[in-house]
């Protein structure tokens, strides 16, 4: 159990590294010969279940501190791989695994069970592969070789299998056009292609991305690149800062492709004072008003920006509730629980969640062993008159390991 007491926060720190960025580092680092070195991984368990995938791939992989060595190319040690609870490891790697002419199982542990895997199959059948699950869930089972050629791709429910099929069809013998329905995410997606050029594969991406043409049996060559500073965690910091104090936070890349970049613009429309000073992110206490502000793009952004609206003047209203249901929790149901067990207003009707700034009475919660509760409910907590308290806060070790020494520093506790 963890008590985070009420009170404010000033200092500097790194901000964690994109579990987003470092997977697909990984994934595509395991399909190249040669050495590709990978520099700051972090300590996600996400990044940690990536790594153990592609070491049962049959890449090989050296840690020198926090650099990471990796040879792919190898032969595959084992026929099940353990993608830990992260959705992004098993839908992505199911393609990467796909170019493999054996039976492959991928499966995890917890939550990920429950998260749904429909939009796999479809599309790995159009490229020859033979596949199934376990009634739409994980584990799914299949056996390639991914063949390459025309294959349609729908893109509402998720991006994450998307950004695997384009990681893994260089790799086809033959050359693909991969055609998208209703993509969603699409900063995603561009992250994705930015990996691929890194490690210089051709791919031709039409602007809206929903046609993608890969020529096939191309070689990826190694790379020697630093994973970028994770916006996704850097946003409850700077959350913290906005509502409690000041923070500056190292680490971000201002032109990243990252989707959870547009934090900044959810910050400044909420009024917050932010500027870039000697390579960080400054982000001042300010006096804070409801806004709008459309997360369809970056679900990920919604438990922070819940947090920073409980402190804001007014009304907010937040767009693209209906992508919170297969998180590591149903996320919309459970911020409206928490926040409002913590004495805030907040309903979700329809595709939106509305929330009305208020004082907060804080207390115990529930984070539903979902990582960015977790982190939401401790940083609303910041200015609430009794802190925030809970069970389970190692779920934070998801995707950011450090948060609550973090914050405690931050605090001056640590």
């Amino acid at each position: 159990m963890i008590h985070i007491p009420p009170g404010t926060v000033a200092g500097r720190l790194r901000a964690p590294a994109s579990k987003s960025h470092l997977q697909r580092l990984l994934l595509a680092a395991s399909r190249t010969p040669g050495a590709s070195v990978i520099r700051q991984p972090g300590s996600s368990a996400d990044g940690a279940a990536c790594l153990g995938v592609i070491r049962d791939l049959g890449a090989r992989v050296r840690e020198a501190g926090d650099v990471l060595e990796i040879r792919g190319g190898g032969r595959p040690r084992t026929g099940n791989l353990d993608c830990g609870e992260s959705g992004f490891c098993l839908r992505a790697a199911a393609a990467v695994a796909a170019l493999q002419d054996l039976p492959m199982t991928l499966s995890g542990h917890g939550s990920l069970l429950t998260r749904p895997m429909e939009m796999v199959l479809d599309p790995l059948r159009q490229l020859g592969v033979v596949c199934s699950t376990r009634e739409g869930f994980p584990p799914i089972t299949l056996r390639g070789p991914l063949k390459g050629g025309r294959v349609r791709v729908d893109g509402r429910a998720s991006s994450q299998f998307l950004s695997g099929l384009l990681l893994a069809l260089p790799g086809a013998e033959g050359d693909s056009r991969v055609e998208v329905e209703g993509l969603r995410s699409g900063p995603y997606i561009r992250m994705t292609l930015d990996v691929l050029a890194a490690f210089g594969a051709r791919v031709e991406a039409s602007p809206a991305l929903d046609l993608f043409v890969v020529p096939g049996g191309q070689a990826f060559r190694p790379v020697d690149l630093s994973v970028e500073g994770d916006w996704s965690g850097a946003a409850f910091l700077l959350v913290a800062g906005a509502v409690a104090g000041a923070v500056a936070v190292e680490g971000l890349n201002p032109d990243s492709a990252q989707a959870d970049r547009a934090i900044l613009h959810a910050l400044e429309d909420a009024g917050a004072a932010l500027r870039w000073e000697g390579g960080a992110l400054l982000q001042d206490r300010a006096d804070l008003r409801g806004f709008t502000f459309d997360a369809t793009d970056c679900p990920d952004l919604f438990p922070p920006l819940a947090a920073l609206a409980c402190h804001a003047r007014g009304l907010t209203r937040l767009k693209g509730a209906s992508r919170l249901k297969a998180k590591e929790s149903d996320r919309a149901t459970a911020l409206v629980a928490e926040l409002s067990a913590m004495g805030a207003t907040l309903k979700v009707e329809g595709d939106w969640m509305e929330i009305e700034g208020g004082p907060l009475e804080g207390g115990a919660i529930d984070p539903h062993n979902d990582h960015r509760m977790a982190m939401a409910c401790a940083v609303a907590g910041l200015r609430s008159a009794r802190g925030a308290t809970m069970e389970g806060e190692a779920c934070v070790e998801k995707s950011y390991p450090e948060f609550f020494s973090d914050l405690a520093s931050l605090r001056g506790d640590a």
